[in-house]
């Protein structure tokens, strides 16, 4: 975490096959949602958020036909979160510390 500016990196990983969406949040209040339809894999992107309330949230959906999936949250540089998904319309959702806990 930025002590100065009150702002942290985040990084969103997704790896493996078959995901049909991502989404993820930015946090930049309620239009702080990103939504990825038909990602390639391995997919990453990176945010700047700033704020107590700005949480970082990674959720990913596999297709009807299943897949496998890893989702990563990292802060700062580091692993704040790890969450593996399988199956037919499976699901992997991460929720990191809020960012006081860094």
């Amino acid at each position: 975490m930025d002590a100065a500016a009150g702002s942290f990196e985040v990084e969103y990983v997704v790896t493996g096959v078959g995901v049909s969406e991502i989404s993820y949040t930015t946090g930049l209040g309620d239009a702080g949602e990103v939504v990825v339809e038909g990602p390639r894999l391995p997919w990453r992107t990176t945010v700047r958020m700033a704020g107590a309330e700005a949480v970082p949230v990674l959720s990913v959906m596999l297709s009807e036909d299943g897949g496998r999936i890893e989702s990563v949250i990292r802060v700062d540089g580091s692993e704040s979160m790890r969450s593996t998904a399988a199956g037919a319309s499976g699901t992997s959702v991460c929720v990191a510390e809020p960012c006081g806990a860094w």
